[in-house]
């Protein structure tokens, strides 16, 4: 048997200045991503930062969709893979 590595990044539920949203990491810069209004903020200073929990696979893959420009633009930058 074997250990399948994990390929998923983790990402935390937040509170960032009283702010609700999810906090990961992106390309060694740690990311703030708010529930409120959709802004994605680099996180400079951890005063007035409250981690949760971690956050699920769904929650996570949602931040990563939207640093790549929304659901649009993955869904039409993924290679086709029919011949």
């Amino acid at each position: 048997m074997q250990t399948v590595a994990q390929t998923a990044p983790k990402s935390f539920y937040a509170h960032l200045n009283g702010v609700s949203g999810i906090l990961g990491q992106h390309h060694d810069q740690v990311l703030f991503f708010s529930y409120d209004d959709g802004a994605i903020v680099a996180v400079t200073s951890y005063a007035g930062l409250v981690i949760l929990a971690e956050a699920g696979l769904a929650d996570t893959q949602q931040l990563l969709d939207t640093l790549r420009g929304g659901y649009a633009a993955v869904a039409c930058s993924r290679l086709q893979e029919v011949a």
